[in-house]
């Protein structure tokens, strides 16, 4: 059979690692993380990109719901298959056999995220240099007012010494607590080598993405998609 994996460009580390540890070398469409920002256009971007596929039998997608930007997808030439997860950050912190339970008031770090061109860091340094220290922290405080933690997602597939210094300026210039919490590749490899089961959303070719595949209603969906 032909796989192809589009995948977005924030799970690049962990999704390398998944390759090289299951030695499974498919092609790999990467799309800009920025594209997590608006759903309907990280929608609009994959399903582009699933269109363009050719001869392909499976196509495996390294996303979660990711605030519905898979909902509606259709699968047009070839079979949809993606982890069955809210998002990245459930997809990257889960055990296998377990059932996730995100923790409330944490914004959620990865290296991959945090390099993004439209990060929080990103954000952070624009807001400094147009509106000066004492106004972005007013802007800082009301964006995170729902958040007590950030939490540096140790997924393996980085050493995460190498975030914490930027991640602790960070949470020091926002009264936020930095906390550090150990990850998985597990779905990632398993979305690689199969078997396809609970863990997975399958969308045979012809039919399209719903909610429900993901096991999720509309309010249950989180305010910070990674």
């Amino acid at each position: 059979m032909n796989e192809v994996v589009i995948a977005c460009q924030t799970l690049s580390d962990e999704l390398e690692l998944a390759m090289q540890e299951t030695g499974c070398r498919f092609p790999v469409i990467w799309v800009e993380s920025d594209y997590h920002n608006d759903p309907s256009q990280l929608r609009t971007k994959l399903q582009e990109e699933i269109d363009s596929q050719r001869n392909i039998d499976n196509i495996l997608l390294a996303y979660g719901c990711c605030g519905n930007g898979l909902v509606g997808l259709r699968a047009t030439g070839a079979n949809l298959i993606a982890p069955r997860t809210e998002d990245c950050i459930s997809m990257v912190l889960s055990q296998p056999g377990e059932k996730f339970e995100r923790l409330k008031q944490t914004y959620f770090l990865t290296k991959g995220w945090m390099e993004g061109s439209k990060s929080i860091f990103v954000e952070y340094d624009r807001a400094l240099k147009r509106y000066g220290e004492q106004r972005t922290k007013r802007l800082f405080d009301v964006m995170l007012k729902h958040y007590n933690y950030f939490m540096l997602i140790d997924t393996g597939a980085y050493n995460p010494a190498d975030c914490l210094s930027k991640a602790e300026g960070l949470a020091r210039n926002t009264g936020l607590k930095l906390v550090v919490a150990k990850g998985d590749i597990w779905f990632l490899k398993k979305l690689l080598t199969g078997p396809y089961d609970q863990d997975f959303c399958v969308i045979p070719k012809g039919e399209s993405v719903n909610i429900s595949h993901f096991g999720l209603v509309q309010k249950e969906l989180s305010h910070q998609v990674l």
